[in-house]
């Protein structure tokens, strides 16, 4: 059966990868209660766990729990969370590489296929009119389903609201991290401006090389 999820209202920040997009978003998706919750609506936020869980290093259950540290609640990580993570993670890296690569259909058949493992199932929760919020599935969910299952949908609504060629790869060979593309002219080729600087030098020091006598 496929798994479900609950989707939290916190935001969530991951240590265990590197950096993947610009400065932080305010949430879109606030309803009529207090508090910070993002929602099924705020898709950037969503999506930058998929790209952080496709850029994770996940060789044991130390690296699973820094992923999964800012998700409460904070039930004790096992490890099948740690398998789960650690097959999820290569899937939706390939995602990224697929679109980079020019295999849009390839990438959203991926998607589509996780989308299918890990379903959401939206119900509202919460105990008075101010304090609203929504969840996925039933308490008890296994963090790491609750937090693949935000992220594949989060990835897909925001591709979906964006455009496929929002994905993207490091254009520097030496960095192979998975980024969303938020820039306004859908141009970026590097997941950081230190990538960027880093590649150019590179290049213009080749050049000069190529060019001496």
């Amino acid at each position: 059966m496929p798994d479900s999820a609950p989707i939290r209202a916190q935001p969530v920040g991951v240590r265990a990868a590197p950096a993947t997009v610009g400065p932080p978003r305010p949430s879109r998706a606030r309803g009529a209660g207090t508090g910070n919750r993002s929602g099924l609506a705020d898709s950037y936020r969503l999506a930058l766990r998929a790209a952080a869980l496709a850029n994770a290093r996940l060789d044991d259950l130390s690296d699973a729990r820094t992923l999964l540290a800012q998700h409460p609640p904070l039930p004790a990580v096992v490890d099948a969370d740690l398998q789960r993570l650690q097959e999820v993670g290569p899937r939706l890296r390939q995602v990224f590489q697929s679109v980079t690569a020019g295999g849009e259909q390839q990438a959203v058949d991926e998607l589509n296929a996780l989308l299918t493992r890990y379903r959401v199932r939206p119900m509202i929760s919460g105990t008075s009119a101010v304090d609203w919020h929504m969840h996925v599935a039933t308490p008890g969910t296994p963090r790491s389903v609750e937090y693949v299952a935000a992220a594949v949908w989060g990835l897909a609504v925001w591709l979906c609201e964006r455009g496929i060629d929002r994905l993207g790869v490091c254009a520097d060979p030496e960095c192979p991290t998975a980024f969303l593309d938020d820039s306004r002219n859908r141009c970026r080729r590097f997941c950081s401006d230190r990538c960027a600087t880093r590649h150019h030098v590179r290049a213009h020091r080749a050049r000069r090389r190529a060019t001496r006598p």
